[in-house]
């Protein structure tokens, strides 16, 4: 079965925005513009997940991560939101602080400045304005992503099945995170605007983004590599005589992934120039793993073996735990490798399953799996393109999961206990 995403640029689905509205609830939505139902439907998960934060804050305790009874800015600013605000307030250390064995401790070089200082700025470099205001921020970038989300799916999937990707993005069990002081919505929104304008060959375009990116999220380096992997694709179906592939896209489509790739190592750089240490992020990055870990050099693919056996070992013990560690890694990489070569994944089109792919194996290769890999997959939005069941009864049922799931998350990150296999 060909794949009509390989080598062609979007096409228009057939969708439901020409229909007549009908009378009623169903009437009314139809006659939304396409932008207006995305709008409406991540508000609607604003209010559940607001409503699910407030419940969540009557379980708080002494032993919980933000204390008894938090109030919402404190749910929402907590964890990595108290990392942001310390960035913002504190700047980037000069020296990297060390554990009392000598290896780096965590600190804030871990974190990418974008988000952190535009929140400074808008709150006018009012301290105690930062968290509001980061709320703020990451609620208007995730309205943008839930717009961007549906933009790019649209001409793939249609608009049916674009609005309900939307609302499993909106009501994912880690949605929490999108109105949170996390970087997470701004840098979804800039990586959804980035792929919007790849799938449109608008590659000059997207060199301001993709530069924003690479300061937000670690993304940029996986989207470099899916971006080169499109260029290569589109350059095969040019020389199969299947999709016009002009000398200026071609050019600005390899500037885009060289100067993708450069921000992506850009950090790194500014770190080590920074610190006088060549390896400065590297080792911090390799300082938040050291719970489970120790202390340990980074280490490319090394991670997620350790993890299995890790994690196995504690569920069955260590006999059999290898076997059971091989067993889970063919099943998560096997049930990966399904999903982008199914037929609902296909209809996504090739830059959408080579960013999937890209992204999937760069958290192979620098991450360590544990209870925030969930919130690092949420990148991977493109997917919910090809989780749309058929029937409206199905769809109902995984939306109230996911919602279900929210509230349990929640709950385990922010309730009455605290346990290193929560963090959110």
């Amino acid at each position: 079965m060909a794949d009509a995403g390989l080598t062609t640029a979007p096409t228009r689905a057939a969708d439901t925005d020409g229909e007549q509205p009908r009378p009623g609830l169903r009437g009314s939505w139809s006659a939304l513009s396409w932008w207006g139902r995305a709008l409406a439907v991540f508000a609607a998960s604003r209010l559940v997940t607001t409503l699910l934060y407030l419940w969540v804050g009557t379980q708080g305790t002494t032993a919980s991560r933000a204390g008894p009874h938090p109030d919402l800015v404190t749910l929402a600013t907590a964890w990595d939101g108290q990392w942001y605000w310390y960035v913002a307030v504190h700047g980037y250390p000069a020296v990297l602080p060390l554990t009392a064995s000598g290896a780096v401790d965590t600190n804030q070089w871990a974190f990418l400045p974008l988000y952190p200082y535009l929140v400074k700025a808008l709150s006018l470099g009012v301290t105690a304005a930062w968290p509001p205001v980061a709320v703020l921020v990451s609620l208007a970038a995730g309205f943008v992503a839930a717009v961007l989300l549906s933009l790019l799916l649209r001409p793939r999937i249609g608009a049916g099945r674009a609005d309900f990707a939307v609302a499993l993005f909106a009501f994912s069990p880690l949605a929490f995170v999108l109105q949170a002081a996390y970087a997470e919505s701004l840098g979804l929104a800039l990586l959804l605007g980035a792929l919007c304008l790849v799938d449109r060959h608008r590659y000059a375009a997207a060199i301001p983004v993709t530069v924003a990116l690479a300061f937000t999220r670690p993304d940029a380096l996986p989207l470099a590599l899916a971006i080169g992997l499109h260029l290569l694709v589109r350059i095969r179906g040019a020389r199969a005589g299947r999709d016009p592939l002009p000398r200026s896209e071609l050019v600005a489509g390899v500037v885009l992934t060289a100067v993708t790739l450069v921000a992506g190592l850009a950090w790194t750089w500014i770190a080590a120039a920074a610190t006088g240490v060549p390896d400065a992020y590297l080792r911090t990055e390799a300082a938040w793993r050291a719970l489970w870990m120790g202390d340990s050099a980074f280490a490319l693919f090394t991670p997620w073996w350790f993890a299995a056996h890790f994690w196995t070992e504690r569920a069955v013990g260590s006999a059999g735990a290898d076997i059971v560690a091989v067993l889970l890694l063919v099943v998560v990489v096997g049930g990966f490798v399904a999903l982008l070569l199914s037929p609902a994944a296909r209809l996504l089109g090739a830059l959408n399953r080579l960013w999937a792919a890209s992204y999937a194996l760069y958290l192979l290769a620098v991450f360590f799996p544990q209870s925030s890999l969930f919130r690092l997959l949420m990148p991977m939005a493109p997917l919910t393109g090809a989780l749309v069941p058929r029937r409206t009864a199905a769809r109902a049922a995984l939306l109230v999961a996911c919602t279900a799931m929210q509230a349990l998350w929640l709950w385990c990150t922010y309730g009455p206990f605290q346990v290193y296999w929560s963090v959110p």
